[in-house]
């Protein structure tokens, strides 16, 4: 298998040419191709249109497909609504088009400001609202401090406001990230795990571990094979596909098992794709996973833009 899967990848580097960059690409395996912008805003990259640029013709080197946007909500509660409209747009109007998804804490006064931000004028809207809501941890649960966001998006996504006829963005993608498909305390939950397919358009699954481009062996309850067949469980109850998008951390100072090195081009000297292609080989090969009919691998997302820039300047 590892053999047919090298020729295919010399045959997709052979042909494969990005049309602005010239540069090889085997992005075309993965239809998702995304990447966690941290400090958008703090960072002084919004409404600097030198930093905007770069960002962007890394994003196009690199053959992105999806940018996640941090402080939104502190963006626009400081008042760059205009801002945040020409960079969505401008991000619209690379070639090929780029998807803007805004990252989202919670469901109070942050995400009161994305739905402001969709509001009157329907220009630029974002094409995905990523959650970074961690039910799993400290004092959260699901029920809470989940659920309700879930309402919120799904309000902004097929509820019309009060007097129009048509909902706020139709066609805004869902993104859940989820780390571990669980309450705190408590073993992980098939009922979680059907209100997160039922809901969903993109499951973000962190995958963070040891030599990630792998599929893990780990049999532990959070361990990634445990949480692809509790998705997948559900997927085949509700007679529903789930789209996961597999999470690579790159963050050098993260908590959590990173793979800086594997695409650095002063380590191993990867490309962005190739931990996709490496791990959904392992994916496809393993038997430790069941009802593997029900999960749709969409593509990857990197965490994080600041330390996927110092690996492949």
């Amino acid at each position: 298998m590892k053999h047919i899967t090298t020729l295919f990848l010399i045959f997709v580097l052979f042909f494969s040419c990005d049309d602005d960059d010239d540069t090889i690409s085997i992005g075309l395996l993965a239809e998702h191709r995304g990447i966690y912008i941290n400090d958008f805003y703090t960072a002084g990259i919004l409404g600097n249109s030198a930093l905007e640029d770069d960002l962007l013709a890394w994003v196009d080197v690199n053959d992105f497909t999806d940018i996640y946007l941090y402080n939104i909500g502190a963006a626009l509660g400081d008042g760059l609504d205009d801002d945040l409209r020409a960079f969505v747009d401008k991000a619209h109007n690379q070639s090929p088009y780029l998807k803007v998804s805004f990252v989202s804490a919670g469901f109070g006064d942050s995400f009161t400001e994305i739905e402001g931000y969709h509001d009157g004028r329907k220009d630029n809207r974002p094409d995905g609202i990523v959650s970074e809501i961690e039910f799993w941890n400290g004092s959260m649960n699901f029920a809470d401090n989940y659920a309700p966001w879930i309402d919120k998006i799904n309000d902004l996504k097929f509820t019309p406001p009060p007097g129009d006829t048509t909902p706020l963005n139709a066609g805004v993608t869902r993104q859940f990230y989820i780390g571990k498909i669980k309450d705190p305390g408590l073993p992980p939950s098939l009922a979680i795990a059907k209100e997160l397919v039922m809901h969903h358009d993109e499951i973000f699954l962190t995958n963070y571990h040891n030599d990630a481009w792998l599929l893990s062996g780990s049999t532990l309850e959070n361990s990634i094979v445990n949480k692809l067949n509790l998705l997948a469980q559900a997927g085949m109850e509700l007679n529903k596909e789930v789209n996961i998008v597999i999470l690579f951390n790159v963050f050098q100072s993260s908590p959590s098992p990173e793979i800086w090195d594997y695409f650095s081009t002063t380590g191993m000297n990867n490309e962005f794709e190739n931990a996709f292609v490496e791990w959904s080989e392992d994916f496809d090969a393993s038997t430790d996973i069941t009802n593997k009919e029900y999960i749709n691998l969409k593509g990857f997302g990197i965490y994080r833009y600041s330390d996927a820039l110092n690996a492949r300047p």
